[in-house]
Parts: C-alpha cells; sequence; structure tokens
C-alpha cells in the first residue's frame, strides 16, 4: 500500500517537474525573425543576377566572323603622251625628181639645171637654159622617136622643139640645151618643157627668170 502511494507520489512529482519546466522551454525559444521588405527585393535582384549569370554561361561562345574588307582595285593613271612635231621648212629645190607616166616606164630626175629658179638677167639679153636629166624608167628613150619640146608658160625659146641627139637606155643620163630670150619687160617668168616619145609627154622641165 506504502508502495502504491509512493508510486502516486513520484508520479505527480515528475508531472509538476514538467510543467515547470515546460514554460522555460517555451520561453527559451527565440523568436521568429521579422519580416523585412527590403529584403525580399534584394533577394529577387540577386536570383534575377544569378539566372542572367547562368543563362550567360550556358549559352554557346559565338566566334564573331572576320570582316572581309575589299580593297579598292587601284585604277590605273594614265599618263598623257605629248608628241610634239617639228615642222622643218624645206625649200623647193630647183633639181626635183619627177617620176611620171605609165606606171613607171617612162619616168624622170633632173638632175640639174641653169639658171638656177628665181635668177635675175638682163632685160633682153639671151641665155640658153640646160637641164641634165637621168632616165628612172624602165624604158629607154629611142633617139629616132623621142624629142623634148615647149609644153606651157611664157615663150622664151627661139625654137619650140629639138631631137635627141643620141638614146638613153633606163639610168642614163643625157643633156638638154635650149637657147633663149629675156623679155624686155621687168617681171617673173617661167616656162615648161617636155620630153615626148610617141604619144608620151612626160618629164616637166621648168626655168624661173626674173627681170628686173
Amino acid at each position: 500500500m506504502f508502495k502504491r502511494n509512493y508510486r502516486t507520489l513520484a508520479l505527480l512529482l515528475v508531472i509538476v517537474l514538467i510543467l515547470a519546466c515546460a514554460p522555460v522551454a517555451v520561453a527559451t525559444q527565440p523568436a521568429p525573425p521579422t519580416f523585412d521588405p527590403l529584403s525580399l527585393n534584394t533577394i529577387i535582384a540577386q536570383t534575377a543576377g544569378a539566372a542572367a549569370t547562368q543563362t550567360f554561361v550556358l549559352q554557346p561562345t559565338l566566334t564573331p566572323e572576320p570582316t572581309i574588307t575589299k580593297t579598292p582595285t587601284e585604277v590605273p593613271t594614265s599618263t598623257p603622251t605629248f608628241l610634239f612635231v617639228l615642222f622643218t621648212a624645206t625649200v623647193p629645190s630647183s633639181t626635183p625628181t619627177i617620176d611620171t607616166t605609165s606606171a613607171g616606164r617612162y619616168a624622170c630626175r633632173i638632175v640639174s639645171q641653169s639658171p638656177a629658179d628665181n635668177e635675175v638677167l638682163a632685160r633682153g639679153i639671151p641665155f640658153k637654159a640646160h637641164w641634165q636629166v637621168s632616165n628612172t624608167g624602165t624604158l629607154s628613150w629611142d633617139s629616132n622617136s623621142a624629142d623634148y619640146r615647149y609644153a606651157s608658160g611664157d615663150k622664151l625659146h627661139k625654137r619650140s622643139m629639138f631631137d635627141f641627139e643620141q638614146s638613153v637606155a633606163s639610168g642614163g643620163v643625157i643633156d638638154f640645151f635650149v637657147e633663149m630670150q629675156v623679155p624686155k619687160d621687168p617681171g617673173t617668168y617661167t616656162t615648161t618643157w617636155r620630153i615626148a616619145l610617141g604619144k608620151e609627154r612626160f618629164c616637166p622641165m621648168r626655168v624661173t627668170i626674173v627681170v628686173n
């Protein structure tokens, strides 16, 4: 009986001790943290920053393609070329080379003449025109059918036609003489003679004189 009461008393004592300790245990628990609205913004910002960092890391690294710069093609500069043509005054020769008629079969060259062109002669005096002529054609000048005669210009001659004294082969040379008279009036006079061979008229021989 005593033992049963002792057990009941001990059980009550344990209950009392438990109840006595309960407020202390509750009082010692830490108070719940106070909610700070600003901390929520900080957490959201940190979360967004972390997400952006992860997104940047997860994105594939793009290697930028090299930019091709076209080098302009240089247009060659054209340097103008200037040609300077110098004209040399040519004095007309008193013994011009003359080729005439029938595709070169009959042609001549005046080797020399006298008097020279534009030579001054006294009025009314006689003089003798002289031409030395070379046969530059392919055919000979046959003395049996060739002559030289007045063709045009002033009539300074005493005779208008002369026979060849000899035949002239191709490449040969012959002398022609014509007696003339200087006019009495002052001025410039020109006379022209030609070789006649059959129907051919070629090799003009001219002389010009000046009378004071």
